[in-house]
């Protein structure tokens, strides 16, 4: 993971979506786990497929981790999130866990997403 400045925050080769996205992968980096950031799950490119902010290989079960900001996700994007996650646990149930999201207000500093990261992964 890369930061120059806020602006110029790199995960995996990838430039970051937020400052909440670089603190939950801070947060996932120092609690030892490993993970893809920006996964695909069901490929890249493949009609129905999901992008994902981060696969946290767990066990038994790699986990779809998800980062949700307040302003782009409630209202009309809540129920299109809801039903999204309904789908994920329908067609990869046996491959991944539970999805989970971490919400923007539950990681904006560091510390924040260390405590959340630690709550939710255990």
């Amino acid at each position: 993971m890369a930061r120059n400045s806020k602006e110029d925050l790199i995960i995996q080769d990838r430039k970051v979506d937020s400052e909440n996205e670089w603190n939950v992968g801070l947060a996932l980096q120092r609690l030892g786990y490993e993970f893809d950031y920006q996964h695909y799950l069901g490929g890249r490119g493949v009609r129905g497929s999901v992008i994902v902010d981060f696969l946290v290989y767990t066990n038994p079960l790699p986990v779809p981790l998800f980062v949700h900001g307040e302003y782009w996700h409630t209202g009309t994007k809540a129920m299109e999130d809801q039903l999204q996650m309904q789908y994920i646990e329908s067609r990869m149930r046996g491959t991944w866990d539970t999805p989970v999201i971490i919400w923007g207000n539950e990681c904006e500093t560091e510390e924040d997403a260390l405590a959340i990261v630690r709550e939710k992964l255990g």
